[in-house]
C-alpha cells in the first residue's frame, strides 16, 4: 500500500526521476533511467517543489487488494488539488518561468499555496489507479511489464513560421491493450493575434490507425489560443484488443493554423 502511494504521489508531482526507483528490476531492464525520464518530460527546479507541495496534499482510498505470494495487486481512489485552479499563479506551469524567479519571487507563491492549503477550499480532482506490484529482494516494486507492452511514441508536426510553440509534455510510453494510455500537449502562442489551431493525428503505422481507438481529447476542435496564452491540453487512446505486441506505435499531431477570423475581419 505504501508503495503504491508512494509511487502514485511522485508520478503526480511529475517527479519521474524519483518514481523510478519504485519501478521493478524487470521493467528497469527494458528502460534505463535517463530515457525514462527524458520520455516522460517531468518537472525540476522550483516548478518541482511547486508540484511536490501540491502532490503532498493527495489522499487515498484502497478499493481492492489482492496478495498471491511475491505478486499483489491493488486498486486506490485518490484526491488531489487541481493544478488548473492555480495555473495562473504558477504562470501556467511554465517550468522555464517558474525556474527563473529568484528566491525573493518565489516565496509569494509558496505563500499563497500554502494559504490555500490552509483554508482546505482548494478544489480537487478524482481518480482511480490499479497497481500490480512484484517483491524482490524483501521490498514490492511497481510492475509495468514493459517487456510486454507497446511502445508508443509522440511528435508534434507545425509549419516552420509557426508563432505556436508546441511541447509534448510525454514524448514516449509503453501501452498495453487493456488500459487507456495518455499524453498532454502545452501550446504557448508567442504571436501577438489570436490564433486558431486546428489539430489531425497521423498515426502509424497507418494499417493500425483503425485500430487505435482516441477516447478522450481536448482538441477535437478548432483551439483559439490568444496572444501569450498558455495552454496544457491532454488526449487519451485505447487499443484494440487485438493490436499487435510487437509493434511500434509513432502518433504525430499535426497542426494547421491560421489566425483567428475577427482578426482578419478587423485588418480589412
Amino acid at each position: 500500500m505504501e508503495v503504491a502511494r508512494s509511487y502514485l504521489r511522485v508520478t503526480l508531482a511529475r517527479n519521474y526521476r524519483e518514481a523510478y526507483r519504485f519501478i521493478s528490476a524487470a521493467d528497469r531492464r527494458v528502460t534505463n533511467q535517463e530515457d525514462y525520464v527524458q520520455a516522460q518530460g517531468g518537472f525540476s527546479g522550483f516548478a518541482l517543489q511547486l508540484a511536490k507541495m501540491l502532490a503532498a496534499q493527495v489522499e487515498f482510498r484502497l478499493v481492492e487488494q489482492e496478495t498471491k505470494g511475491h505478486r499483489a495487486r491493488l486498486t486506490l481512489d485518490y484526491k488531489v488539488p487541481a493544478a488548473d485552479e492555480v495555473s495562473a499563479l504558477l504562470y501556467n506551469w511554465d517550468q522555464d518561468k517558474l525556474n527563473a524567479l529568484s528566491r525573493a519571487e518565489q516565496q509569494p507563491i509558496i505563500g499563497a499555496l500554502e494559504k490555500m492549503r490552509k483554508a482546505g477550499n482548494m478544489i480537487n480532482i478524482e481518480g482511480r489507479e490499479t497497481f500490480n506490484l512484484v517483491k524482490e529482494d524483501g521490498r514490492w516494486k511497481v510492475f509495468l511489464d514493459w517487456a510486454s507492452g507497446i511502445k508508443v511514441s509522440f511528435n508534434a508536426a507545425l509549419p516552420s513560421d509557426s508563432l505556436v510553440e508546441v511541447e509534448v509534455l510525454k514524448r514516449e510510453l509503453i501501452a498495453s491493450v487493456d488500459e487507456p494510455f495518455q499524453t498532454n500537449l502545452k501550446f504557448r502562442n508567442r504571436g501577438r493575434h489570436e490564433i486558431v489551431a486546428r489539430i489531425d493525428h497521423l498515426i502509424e503505422p497507418r494499417e493500425f490507425a483503425g485500430r487505435v481507438a482516441m477516447i478522450a481529447c481536448g482538441f477535437l476542435r478548432p483551439l483559439t489560443l490568444y496572444p501569450g496564452e498558455v495552454r496544457e491540453v491532454s488526449s487519451a487512446y485505447l487499443l484494440d484488443p487485438g493490436f499487435p505486441k510487437d509493434t511500434t506505435l509513432s502518433i504525430t499531431f499535426v497542426f494547421n493554423l491560421a489566425s483567428a477570423p475577427w482578426v482578419d475581419s478587423v485588418g480589412k
